[in-house]
């Protein structure tokens, strides 16, 4: 095929993290830019169709090599996974909470409360809640091993998605995901080979026939929250089924678009998530911020309909840029690198602060189903 590269196997797993954390940056840059008054009101509920899939793609991701780090005992799960994700979490709700008491929120959102900070480690409210559900989920899957049976595990896990879809509300942004979304960890976590097989190989007509189905899905969650009352959807808690039908049918278009050398560069931000995903806020609250000092301006107004794309675009870009130019810096690496006092390793093992930098890092080697 012409334009086709030679990609490994698994490569279409970076891809699919590089479309959810592009969607991420996209949800975070719609938020800044509605409320600023800067996009249309539109884009608030497009924001809100893809809640089917952002989050439920990095869980599943990053629980398709959950199954050989919960083999591991407790202080290699820590030093080689916990640790950073607790690292990462903790300094860059401080950088946040600093940032935004020196540089108003154009959104409006209040990240300088310090109760909130200091309850931070049992009840984040920011954007960073990711990188605490990620800890849990895998401390939580240790502590089941065994002793649970996995379809169990499964079950109990879509219940609670099911109702935290609908209605059920902690008033916390961290625990409401963190019941939504562990349903689709343990998927990845316990049907890793089946899905991997799927992805790797798949038959026309299921490939077809899962197209179809999410296609249906979509166009009718997304008739009934752009034409009816948007908590529609959440009442009915059927966005779990779309959900996993969305699932399919991301990860089946990521495997076609990393085959091509045209889209490598999507393959390059699916491996290095971290760094997007702690800095973008800051970069997207930033270019709002500047944008802002042309409202009413034409041009500003021509671009509207299509600012967040451009704004979310921008911040990836800026995180990538400031991750490198930290990345092998004395110190200030450790933005994106954890410690070795504070992870356990010996200092001879640290390893660069790029060799950290993707949430969801995996081992290609392991990738493919056994027996193959």
């Amino acid at each position: 095929m012409v334009g086709v590269a030679t990609r490994s196997r698994v490569d279409w797993v970076d891809g699919a993290k590089g479309i959810a954390i592009l969607l991420v940056a996209l949800a975070h840059a719609v938020q800044w830019t509605v409320l600023s008054g800067l996009a249309p009101e539109l884009w608030n509920k497009i924001n809100l169709i893809f809640i089917v899939f952002r989050m439920p793609l990095f869980f599943l991701a990053s629980g398709l090599f959950a199954a050989s780090i919960i083999k591991r005992n407790w202080p290699t799960l820590w030093r080689t996974r916990l640790s950073l994700l607790i690292w990462a979490l903790v300094l860059w709700t401080i950088l946040r909470f600093g940032y935004f008491s020196l540089l108003p929120n154009p959104a409006g959102f209040d990240e300088t409360n310090p109760i909130d900070l200091l309850l931070a480690p049992v009840r984040p409210s920011n954007g960073l809640w990711f990188l605490y559900a990620l800890a849990l989920f895998f401390v939580a899957t240790k502590l089941m091993k065994d002793r649970i049976d996995w379809r169990v595990q499964i079950g109990g896990a879509a219940v609670l998605s099911v109702l935290f879809f609908a209605r059920a509300d902690t008033g916390n942004i961290a625990w409401n995901g963190i019941g939504r979304y562990f349903v689709f960890f343990l998927l990845g976590c316990y049907l890793r080979e089946w899905i991997l097989a799927f992805v790797n190989r798949p038959s026309r007509f299921g490939a077809l026939g899962l197209g179809l189905g999410f296609g249906l899905a979509f166009l009718v969650l997304a008739g009934v929250i752009l034409t009816v009352d948007s908590r529609v959807p959440f009442i009915t808690g059927t966005l779990v089924v779309v959900s996993l039908l969305a699932l399919g049918a991301g990860l089946l278009l990521a495997r076609f678009l990393v085959e091509y050398r045209a889209m490598a560069w999507l393959t390059y931000i699916g491996r290095n998530t971290l760094p997007i995903y702690v800095v973008h806020v800051l970069a997207v609250s930033a270019i709002t911020s500047l944008l802002l000092l042309a409202h009413g301006q034409v041009w500003l107004e021509r671009l509207a309909p299509v600012l967040p794309v451009l704004v979310a675009g921008s911040a990836v870009a800026a995180s990538l840029l400031v991750w490198r130019l930290l990345r092998d810096l004395p110190v200030l690496r450790y933005a994106f690198a954890v410690p070795t006092w504070f992870s356990g390793r010996a200092p001879a093992s640290e390893a660069r602060a790029g060799a950290a930098a993707s949430v969801l890092e995996h081992q290609p080697e392991r990738m493919t189903p056994r027996g193959e």
